[in-house]
């Protein structure tokens, strides 16, 4: 750079816009030669930049952070707990109720499309309102419907727990990834989605592994009942302790050809007066509605539909990280009819505690997407002479995908259909698990390194085409798998998500081309905070 940016409010559109002329998800993050007058973390530019508040979230101390996200993990463990109870008591379900396994995946199916979906009623109101009373409204919601399910014997009486379910707990899928972004700055996002990651597959493989054991000591209802108390013990800790995150920046857009400006409003009122700091009782507000904000709450509920044909990487990240989801879909759907079959012969319990093996692949993979992408990241850009980082820095850690789920598909299987020994298979599943988390946290860090500024609408756009996949597939699996064989159907599978995750190489190629041609677009959208024109 030949010129210093000598207003120290000003945000990262600014640093955004200079060499790059705006190219959303193209930023200078390593600022080596201390160049900007900005606050920086070490030679790593802070992006979004704070303001001077200390009620600003980027400001808070460690430990208040650290609790803030701790509890949104514990909803987001909630939340998935309750939603994978099933999975490894389907055949125990299935002798009870006389409903079909089929039946049961299918209702499954029909719940993650109501999780997709649900994203476009509760994300206008997170965004609105905050993230505290959608947090708490949800998990509420989940206590009522787990217990009506432990009572819902019929087809139609499941299905309708189904949908409920998938609508009360719709915060899940783009919430706790707005908290991320309230809390942390670019360098330190994917750590943290990557955690997020791991909790939202971890809930799921935990209730796996304990929801056996309870089935077999106190009956498949208990299992519902549990879920009932473990989300109402988060309720009451999220009560007291969880404090609002949503903040509200002022930043103001200015457009000049194809430069961007942007100062901050807040930094000014701080050095007139000195803001006092929330009371305990004002950071625990039911609802945080900022009247300064322009409402957008009707804009989101159909903007996140619109980001797929505006910008094409969201539509193919979505994608994505359903490929991801269906490998997780896969396992969930046969686990429970494999292991509890001849030559295994497993019981609830040891069909749960064989979801271990996945739990230690998604720990593995929340570390991959998480960490080990930020590093990648960071040392590319320390790499390059000007300090920039690409959004597309971020996929070379999808090289595992290419490798792993393909495999684990593979071990699972063509060994299950060839009777190897059960720690075969169990090892395939857990390289399945790697799948979840590792495609998921790759995808929204790139989704958010693209299109920061609409964090919240890409990300509802993300889930909403994930979980339609998941939904189609819900009705698709057993059928197709009884009509191919097990072998057959994951050799399949296998070759079909090894094409489809080897797409990050292309993207990798041509993505900042598709950023570059949807720069006016996005800063037009994101300056008018309208809907997109």
């Amino acid at each position: 750079m030949s010129e210093k940016i000598t207003n120290p409010v000003t945000v990262a559109a600014s640093v955004d816009s200079d060499s790059e002329s705006g190219i959303p998800g193209t930023i200078k993050l390593v600022d080596a030669n201390n160049e900007l007058v900005l606050q920086e973390s070490g030679d790593v530019i802070l992006t979004p930049q704070p303001t001077s508040d200390p009620e600003d979230p980027l400001n808070w101390s460690k430990w208040r952070k650290l609790k803030a996200i701790v509890l949104s993990h514990l909803y987001t463990i909630a939340i998935a707990w309750s939603s994978a109870a099933v999975y490894s008591i389907l055949v125990p379900i299935s002798v009870s109720t006389d409903l079909s396994v089929a039946d049961l995946n299918g209702g499954s199916g029909t719940m993650l499309l109501f999780f997709g979906w649900g994203v476009l009623i509760w994300q206008p109101i997170a965004v609105t309102y905050g993230r505290r009373g959608v947090f708490l409204l949800s998990l509420l919601g989940t206590v009522a419907i787990s217990a009506w399910t432990a009572h819902a014997p019929s087809y139609a009486s499941w299905v309708s727990t189904r949908v409920l379910l998938g609508l009360v707990g719709a915060p899940i899928e783009v919430v706790p990834e707005l908290v991320v972004t309230d809390l942390y700055f670019t360098h330190e996002r994917g750590l943290h989605i990557g955690i997020y990651m791991f909790c939202l597959a971890g809930g799921n493989y935990l209730a796996a592994v304990f929801c056996g054991i309870i089935n077999d000591q106190m009956g498949w209802q208990w299992v519902m009942y549990w879920c009932s108390i473990i989300n109402a013990v988060v309720f009451v800790l999220l009560l007291f302790f969880y404090e609002e995150t949503d903040y509200y920046r002022h930043t103001g857009f200015e457009a000049s050809g194809q430069n961007l400006t942007a100062t901050n409003e807040n930094d000014a009122e701080a050095a007139a007066s000195h803001k006092p700091r929330k009371t305990y009782l004002q950071k625990l507000k039911l609802f945080n509605y900022i009247s300064e904000r322009p409402n957008e709450f009707w804009v989101y509920t159909y903007r996140p539909l619109v980001m797929f044909w505006t910008f094409p990487i969201v539509l193919w990240a979505s994608c994505y990280h359903g490929v991801a989801v269906l490998c997780f879909n896969a396992l969930n759907a046969t686990a429970s009819v494999i292991l509890s079959a001849e030559p295994y012969n497993f019981s609830s319990t040891d069909v749960g505690l064989a979801y271990i093996s996945p739990l230690i692949g998604a720990i593995i993979g929340a570390i991959w997407s998480g960490k080990i992408s930020d590093y990648i990241c960071l040392r590319i850009a320390r790499n390059n002479k000007d300090g920039l980082r690409e959004a597309e820095y971020r996929l070379w850690a999808a090289i595992a995908l290419c490798i792993v789920p393909p495999v684990g598909l593979i071990v699972w299987g063509v060994g299950a259909a060839q009777h190897v020994h059960w720690f075969g298979i169990v090892f395939g599943m857990g390289m399945m698990g790697f799948a979840l988390t590792t495609g998921g946290g790759i995808m929204i860090g790139y989704i958010i390194d693209c299109y920061k500024e609409l964090a919240g609408s890409t990300m509802s756009s993300l889930n909403i085409m994930r979980c339609t996949m998941a939904f189609g597939f819900g009705y698709a699996v057993t059928p197709w798998w009884n009509a191919t064989g097990t072998q057959n159907t994951f050799i399949t599978w296998a070759v079909l998500v090894l094409v489809l995750f080897a797409s990050w190489i292309p993207m990798y190629i041509w993505g900042k081309k598709l950023r570059i041609r949807s720069k006016e677009r996005y800063w037009e959208q994101v300056k008018s905070g309208v809907g997109i024109h």
